[in-house]
C-alpha cells in the first residue's frame, strides 16, 4: 500500500447469507418490477430456476426467463437477451448461476441502459450512469461476480474476452449467497471455480493497487479456501463448507474488485478464450507458477500466504516460508483434482505471439508487484509445458 495514493473503496450491496436465503428474493425486489431471469440450460433444467421463479410468482412478481446464457457468453448471447428484456419492457436483471449468467445479467443491464457498442467498454469507455438494478444469485463459490463492478465477456470471432468495468454502476443491487443451491455441484466445476476464487484472493492481495481494506479481505478469503475447498469438492452438499467457500468467495471478489488482480488473470483471458477453457481452469493452471515469479518482489506476503493456507512456517526464513506458499497452492489443486500442465488438461499448447501481446497489455498486469518483461511472460506461458 503507498501511503501517498488517494485509494477508492467501492462497497457491495445488499448481502442476504445463509440457508434458503432465496426465499427472500421478493422482498428485496419492488412489487411493480418486472425482472428478466437470466441463466442458463443447466440451471433451468436442474430445478434451480424453478426454486427462483417460485418465490416470484408466489409474490405476483410478473417476470421473463431468458436460459441461453453460455460459458463465457458471447456478445450475440448478450443481444439476444437486451432484445428479450426490451420486447417485455423488463425494469431490472437478475442473474441466477455462475459467473457467466451473473456476467450476462450485467452486460445486459449495461446494453439496456446506455447506448452504444458494448465492446468499446472493454476498451475503457467509462459506464456514463446507472444501470437497470442488478441481483445476483449465484450457484458456484469461485467467480466473485456477485460482488464485483466487472463483466466479462467473449468476442468469438475474434476470439478475445472482453473484460467490461464499470464500478460502482456495475455492482449488484443485491446477492443471495444460499448454500442450497449449491448441492448439486459437479466436482469439476466446484474445484475449478475454486480454484478462481483463490486466484483473486492471492492475487489482490499482493497487488500494488491493495490497502489495508483489501489484504485483510482477502487474508480471510485465502484462509477459508484453503480450510473448506478439499471439503466442498468432495461433497458440495457439506453445508458447513459450502457456506464458507461461498463467504470465501464473496471476501476474494470484495477485495479484488477495489484492488484488482494480477498477471495469473492477463495470461489466463488469452488462453481460455483460444483453447476454449474455463476462467478457474486456466487461472488454476497458472497461479502457482506466477507465485514462484513474484515471491522475488513480496516475499514478506507470500509467507503470509503459506501461513493463511495451513502450512507451518515457524522458524522458517522469510524466503523459505514464501516458497511454502507456492506448494501449498499446488498441494491443494492436486488434491481437489485441478491441473497444473497443459498434458493434464489435453491440451496441445502452442505460444501465439499475440497472446503474449494480449497479456502485456492488459489491465491487470499494471498491478502485479513483479514488472514483467515479454520475454519473461513468453516463459511463464510455456511453463505449464514442462512443469
Amino acid at each position: 500500500m503507498d501511503l501517498q495514493r488517494v485509494y477508492i473503496q467501492n462497497n457491495p450491496g445488499k448481502l442476504v447469507f445463509g440457508p434458503r436465503s432465496v426465499n427472500q428474493l421478493a422482498d428485496e425486489i419492488p412489487a411493480d418490477a418486472v425482472p428478466l431471469v437470466i441463466t442458463d440450460r443447466g440451471i433451468s433444467q436442474s430445478g434451480i430456476l424453478k426454486r427462483v421463479t417460485g418465490v416470484l410468482d408466489g409474490a405476483g412478481i410478473r417476470h421473463h426467463i431468458f436460459h441461453g446464457i453460455e460459458p463465457d457468453p458471447p456478445i450475440g448471447a448478450i443481444e439476444k437477451a437486451a432484445a428479450v428484456y426490451r420486447k417485455n419492457r423488463c425494469t431490472m436483471v437478475i442473474g441466477v448461476g455462475g459467473g457467466s449468467s451473473i456476467d450476462g445479467a450485467k452486460s445486459v443491464s449495461l446494453m439496456v441502459s446506455h447506448r452504444g457498442d458494448i465492446s468499446e467498454y472493454s476498451r475503457g469507455k467509462a459506464v456514463p450512469g446507472p444501470v437497470a438494478p442488478i441481483y445476483a444469485i449465484p450457484t458456484t463459490a469461485g467467480t466473485g461476480s456477485e460482488v464485483t463492478g466487472v463483466s466479462v465477456i467473449t468476442d468469438p470471432v475474434k476470439k478475445v474476452k472482453m473484460v467490461l468495468r464499470g464500478a460502482p454502476h456495475l455492482i449488484p443491487k443485491c446477492a443471495f449467497l444460499d448454500p442450497e443451491l449449491l448441492v448439486s455441484l459437479p466436482p469439476r466445476v466446484a474445484a475449478e471455480t475454486g480454484g478462481d476464487a483463490l486466484t483473486h484472493a492471492v492475487e489482490s492481495y499482493v497487488s500494488q493497487n491493495s490497502t489495508v481494506v483489501t489484504e485483510g479481505l482477502a487474508l480471510s478469503a485465502i484462509t477459508l479456501i484453503g480450510r473448506y475447498l478439499r471439503r466442498f469438492v468432495g461433497n458440495p452438499a457439506d453445508m458447513e463448507a459450502a457456506e464458507h467457500m461461498q463467504l470465501g468467495c464473496y471476501l476474494a471478489g470484495f477485495a479484488f474488485s477495489n484492488a484488482g488482480v494480477g498477471l495469473v488473470h492477463s495470461m489466463a483471458h488469452p488462453v481460455g478464450a483460444h483453447y476454449h477453457l474455463s476462467h478457474g481452469a486456466a487461472c488454476s493452471l497458472y497461479l502457482p507458477v506466477v507465485m514462484e515469479y513474484n515471491i522475488l518482489t513480496c516475499p514478506e506476503k507470500y509467507a503470509s500466504i503459506a501461513a493463511a493456507l495451513g502450512e507451518d512456517v515457524s522458524g522458517m526464513t522469510t524466503r523459505c516460508a514464501a516458497k511454502m506458499s507456492v506448494k501449498a497452492v499446488r498441494d491443494l489443486f492436486t488434491d481437489v483434482g485441478l491441473a497444473l500442465t497443459f498434458r493434464e488438461l489435453g491440451v496441445k499448447f502452442k505460444l501465439l505471439p499475440r497472446m503474449v501481446a494480449e497479456a502485456m497489455a492488459a489491465v491487470p498486469t499494471q498491478a502485479n508487484p513483479r514488472r514483467p518483461s515479454d520475454a519473461e511472460v513468453s516463459n511463464l506461458f510455456n511453463t505449464p509445458m514442462v512443469k
